[in-house]
């Protein structure tokens, strides 16, 4: 019976380890692709990022600025080709109402630009199935 239990045990602790490796395996995507938003996936791009941003777009799109700490949308616009985007903190009434809205200070705060082209189209993901592996 001795035996029978050591071959019991063994057997599950290759299922468990194959378990945790798949587990492992599940969450291999990037980290800037868990923190990027939905609205922002696709053929969007990071373009930009910081306090202090001027980005010009190449052509009609939209534009998403997001606080990656927290994954929080800042803004939202849609530009046109030659259209330039500008973001700036630049006052204590700025700062503060940021760090009201996002509920960090502007100081840890990391801002990103992503600009997603008009027409865009979505990666094709069925549902419950990763999007990266």
């Amino acid at each position: 019976m001795g035996s029978c239990n050591r071959m019991i045990g063994a057997k599950c602790a290759v299922l468990v380890a194959g378990f945790v490796a798949a587990l492992a395996c599940a969450g291999c995507t990037s980290q800037q692709e868990r923190v990027r938003p939905p609205y922002a996936s696709g053929e969007s791009r990071l373009v930009g990022g910081g306090l202090k941003i001027e980005w010009e777009a190449p052509e009609r799109g939209t534009v998403y600025l997001v606080e990656h700490r927290t994954g929080k949308l800042i803004q939202t616009f849609t530009l046109q080709p030659g259209q330039v985007y500008q973001f700036s903190v630049e006052s204590v009434v700025q700062a503060d109402d940021l760090e009201t809205l996002l509920g960090i200070g502007v100081d840890k705060a990391e801002f990103l630009l992503y600009f997603k082209p008009a027409g865009a189209k979505e990666p094709a993901v069925r549902p419950g199935e990763p999007s990266q592996g």
